[in-house]
């Protein structure tokens, strides 16, 4: 339904999508394809660059075949792109992984698109330091006793 309503011409925003998410989507799989910048992503898409930064920013609705183009060109699904439900950045198409949930969710706190995959580096970092430290932690071992006062004195 989605793609027929966008064939024949009738832009997001009259079809109920919302543009920003959409823009948000395309910033990030942009990131995750690997383009630096919205400039240099406008150019491997042969697509003029004020055209793309609008589609990018949420101030201009896509049309269908730059959707597609878009979808096509950063291995998403055109689904994903413009409802959040199937083929995203990084998915097998089943269900979103969670570092995709990460990206979008640090895209909507306002990460900076260029500072994500390093902003995900290091919450990963901090995550596996937590795990390894709380598998370190005397007081996780499930053979102690749940209350060390009262293991250690004996009862009267």
């Amino acid at each position: 339904m989605i793609v027929n309503a966008l064939r024949i011409g009738i832009s997001a925003k009259r079809i109920g999508m919302d543009r920003d998410a959409i823009a948000r989507r395309l910033k990030e799989a942009r990131t995750s394809a690997d383009f630096k910048s919205a400039r240099e992503a406008a150019d491997s898409l042969g697509v003029a660059y004020p055209t793309y930064a609008a589609h990018e920013n949420g101030s201009r609705g896509i049309e269908v075949e730059a959707a597609i183009h878009y979808a096509r060109r950063f291995r998403v699904s055109l689904d994903w792109l413009l409802t959040e439900k199937g083929k995203g950045p990084g998915d097998n198409g089943s269900a979103s992984t969670p570092e995709s949930r990460l990206r979008s969710a640090l895209l909507e706190f306002g990460v900076d698109a260029a500072d994500l995959g390093r902003a995900v580096l290091v919450i990963r970092g901090f995550v596996d330091d937590f795990v390894e430290q709380s598998e370190q932690d005397p007081r996780r071992d499930q053979s102690a006793p749940a209350n060390r006062r009262h293991a250690a004195a004996p009862s009267r």
